[in-house]
């Protein structure tokens, strides 16, 4: 069979099936002419006809295949006037061209004349459907990047979640789901995995940003895996660690670390989970006997959502207030035994079961009440606070206040953990999505082949902005590990915020990403074999676990205030004079109408100009709500009922705070990028970041007078022309990502 003979048809062959104009007669006409060609062999006659059998139609990807050659000559050879001519470029016998007359008549009869050439020629040049996915990217560049100094580590947690052993459990009951993820986490410890962070000493690595990292790569996996190890090894580990002294790390850390002891973090009651203060649990000291007796007081006071407390918790650090002689000291931490070493409840611990979840089933989370457990003096956690031998209470931090914070600021980690592995799952999901939409391909421009998803603007402004500000995440979340990791007691404060911040800003987003994720890949993402089903169910708590993320939004606005009351004063006379004259310098140099209307690309490129917005945002509601709480307060009205009333201006402020963090952070790492082509590609998502935020929050810019309406188009413009630029690597950019096969696991990912 002369194959040359054939491409000379594939023009028409296209358009005979995507032509919804041409009827049965156009088929028989097209048969005739065949048949009428004596020069065609039979050969190419019988696989002519079998193309043009209305019973058997060509493939999806057979169609593709022609369109393609199609569109790959018209661009070699963008003068050709008609069919034959551009059959003749894809078959190249120039000995054919003797037929042009009669082709040029199959044409006419066809009524495929200059148009359809024309339509060809508009797919093929058109922009929509020539974008593509760019390969100029380095990707283990961009996975460098990613992985910094804990590359051996990030890499030791892939390989191990690559095995066979950590295949997906599939089954839908919980029980059997329950005991899959401890036998994961079994095999994490005898890695050595769990105890990472705690002291050589005591069986551990010694090194916290290790096990930071861990957690996080581990969050590409089953996130009910994470959550338990993360209960175990952290919560119930740290506790100890943190809270605890050497004769608590000498009895338990290293049977916490093997996981030889499972255990609890049990501080959320059922009437209080952000309220830690209003804990109701008792801990009652008894000096005769030199211990202490825990007690649940009512039904509500029961410990609620307890990780590992359902099935397979044998101690609990518990919260709970501290009794002396009838004297309330406060909430502090106590280790209490629940089962013993065969799993059976202890006297006085009744323990019950949350059962079935929206996500995380492999979570035994469960309810415990106490009644009147005893518990030897020993086994209160006593770096901050401790009852002496003469049955007194002691603390070297002599502020109630200061020692509870100081307390919980020591299991800040958590807040460092949660979102490094919620962004892990964004970025999970937009691999699935963004890979997916790359190939799924859904109509096209007239006369020509579908054309990918990802190439529609609306499909990348769902998506770009989204893979924007994961990796502007993962700069700020890294800035936040370090920063605790080089912590001073005087930045704790600071940094207690960030944290509580980052962990809001970041769950909230991973929350909205994976349902872009989910509508993004349609039906087809709506499969639980997909998994954007999974990372959306069981990452929906992490907006109110470890801190609801409004309560933790409104602490990090509390610290702006008192940020600004160092700075301003009490907002009397000389705060309000300093006040006027850093607004007043703004209104000079960044309010005058030449700024307020600027509208060229080189100005809404600059990260100067990004960086003044979102400062003069940070600055300017940061006052306002200081203004308004403070003449609240001066007209009668209670603090707490004033800080109700604005209480959405808190938001604004934190939010404000926290996104000029995430832009000056994202900028910094862009400086360290040694590769030229990596470091444009970051600095078109750090753009693309700010301008989007921007965009966002233009009513507000309008509002204040910072921007005129035709700046705020012009920044609209400018998101959309950014997407359309980054798709072309958007693809490199999730693959840098480097998540295992095994993990990602979703066929339409690959």
């Amino acid at each position: 069979m002369d194959n040359t003979s054939n491409s000379l048809f594939y023009p028409y062959l296209y358009l005979v099936w995507t032509d919804e104009w041409l009827s049965g007669n156009e088929f028989n006409t097209f048969n005739r002419f065949i048949n009428e060609q004596s020069w065609l062999s039979s050969a190419n006659k019988q696989w002519l006809a079998g193309q043009l059998d209305p019973a058997s139609p060509p493939s999806r990807e057979t169609l593709q295949q022609w369109k393609a050659a199609i569109d790959r000559a018209l661009l070699e050879q963008p003068d050709i006037q008609h069919l034959f001519a551009l059959g003749l470029t894809l078959g190249g016998d120039q000995k054919l061209v003797a037929h042009q007359p009669a082709f040029l008549q199959l044409e006419n009869d066809l009524g495929l004349g200059e148009e359809a050439i024309a339509g060809f020629r508009r797919a093929a040049l058109g922009k929509t459907a020539a974008s593509k996915t760019s390969s100029e990217l380095d990707i283990a560049t961009v996975t460098d990047w990613f992985n910094g100094s804990q590359a051996a580590m990030i890499n030791q947690v892939k390989t191990l979640l690559s095995q066979p052993a950590f295949a997906y459990e599939t089954s839908t009951d919980t029980a059997v789901k329950r005991q899959k993820v401890l036998e994961w986490c079994k095999i994490l410890a005898r890695e050595n995995m769990g105890n990472k962070a705690y002291p050589t000493a005591y069986g551990g690595g010694g090194d916290i940003e290790a096990y930071f990292s861990i957690m996080e790569t581990l969050s590409y996996h089953d996130l009910s895996m994470v959550i338990k190890f993360g209960v175990q090894f952290g919560l119930w580990g740290m506790s100890v660690w943190q809270l605890g002294t050497e004769k608590h790390y000498a009895k338990w850390l290293k049977d916490i670390g093997s996981l030889a002891l499972p255990g609890c973090f049990a501080m959320t009651e059922t009437n209080h989970g952000s309220n830690v203060k209003g804990l109701e649990t008792t801990a009652t000291y008894q000096h005769s006997r030199q211990s202490f007796i825990i007690h649940t007081p009512n039904p509500k006071a029961q410990k609620e959502y307890i990780g590992n407390a359902a099935l397979h918790g044998q101690m609990a650090t518990v919260f709970a207030k501290l009794i002396i002689n009838g004297k309330d000291y406060g909430v502090n931490a106590f280790v209490v035994p629940l089962r013993n070493g065969e799993g059976q409840t202890l006297p006085g611990v009744t323990i019950g079961d949350c059962g079935q979840k929206m996500g995380l089933n492999g979570v035994d989370n469960g309810t415990i009440s106490f009644d009147q457990v005893e518990i030897p003096k020993e086994n209160m956690l006593d770096r901050f606070a401790r009852v002496n031998d003469a049955g007194e209470f002691e603390s070297p931090i002599p502020s109630d206040n200061r020692r509870f914070f100081t307390m919980l600021g020591t299991l800040v980690g958590g807040r460092i953990g949660i979102p490094r592995s919620a962004l892990s799952a964004s970025k999970s999901g937009l691999s699935i999505a963004i890979q997916y939409s790359d190939q799924r391909r859904q109509f096209g421009p007239e006369g020509g082949a579908e054309v990918p998803i990802l190439n529609y603007r609306m499909h990348q402004r769902r998506l770009m902005p989204k893979l924007a500000t994961t990796y502007a995440l993962h700069t700020a979340l890294q800035y936040l590990t370090q920063r605790f990791l080089q912590r001073k007691e005087a930045d704790m404060q600071e940094i207690e915020a960030l944290a509580a911040g980052l962990k809001a800003y970041t769950t909230w987003f991973t929350r909205d990403t994976l349902q872009e994720c989910r509508e993004a890949t349609g039906g087809k993402g709506y499969l639980s074999e997909n998994r954007i089903d999974a990372l959306k169910n069981d990452t929906e708590i992490y907006t109110t676990f470890e801190g609801d993320n409004t309560v933790l939004m409104q602490l990090v606005a509390k610290s702006r205030l008192a940020e600004f009351r160092k700075a301003f004063g009490k907002m009397d006379a000389r705060g309000m004079i300093g006040y006027v004259f850093e607004n007043a310098k703004t209104m000079v140099t960044e309010k005058n109408p030449m700024i307020t209307r600027r509208t060229d690309d080189a100005h809404l490129l600059d990260y100067h100009f990004h960086l003044q917005a979102f400062e003069h945002r940070e600055k300017t509601i940061l006052a306002s709500a200081a203004r308004r709480l403070k003449k609240l307060v001066d007209g009668g009205m209670d603090g707490f009922d004033a800080a109700n009333v604005v209480q959405h201006q808190l938001m604004d402020v934190a939010a404000a705070y926290l996104e000029r963090v995430i832009l000056e952070q994202f900028h910094l790492s862009i400086g360290r990028v040694q590769d030229p082509r990596f470091a444009a590609s970051l600095t078109r998502l750090c753009q693309l970041f700010a301008l989007s935020a921007l965009d966002k929050d233009k009513g507000w810019f309008l509002e204040d007078g910072y921007m005129e309406p035709v700046k705020t188009k012009a920044i609209r413009k400018l998101v959309n022309q950014l997407c359309w630029d980054i798709r072309q690597e958007a693809v490199p950019l999730v693959r840098a990502f480097d998540i295992p096969a095994q993990c990602l696991s979703a066929p339409i990912a690959f």
